[in-house]
């Protein structure tokens, strides 16, 4: 009954993820306008370099937000594939899990 709720847990944790990616998605690409508008007063002498530099906090801000929101929704899709019956290589001796995940699965069907 476990497995089933940490699947179901992990399912609704991907739901939220992606609504969360998509907000910040829009939240980026509102700030990049804007500091794209800020760049063309600066160049038409309406506002100061002070503007632009706080316009591209505001634009790196969300894209920093951006990148966690999708750490978390790929951190989220292995929660679901470890409650799945999933799990990680632990005699992996190579930094590429990948290749282990294959040679283990060939490995099995000889």
């Amino acid at each position: 009954m476990t497995a089933f709720q940490n699947v179901a847990d992990a399912l609704r944790s991907l739901q939220a993820d992606a609504r969360a990616v998509q907000a910040a998605i829009k939240a980026e690409d509102a700030a990049k306008a804007s500091l794209d508008i800020v760049q063309k007063q600066l160049g038409l002498g309406q506002v100061n370099q002070v503007n632009v530099l706080n316009a591209q906090q505001v634009y790196l801000n969300a894209a920093i937000t951006r990148v966690q929101a999708v750490a978390t929704r790929l951190s989220d899709t292995a929660a679901l594939f470890m409650a799945l019956g999933g799990g990680w290589p632990t005699d992996c001796a190579t930094s590429d899990w990948r290749s282990c995940v294959f040679e283990s699965r060939v490995a099995s069907r000889n």
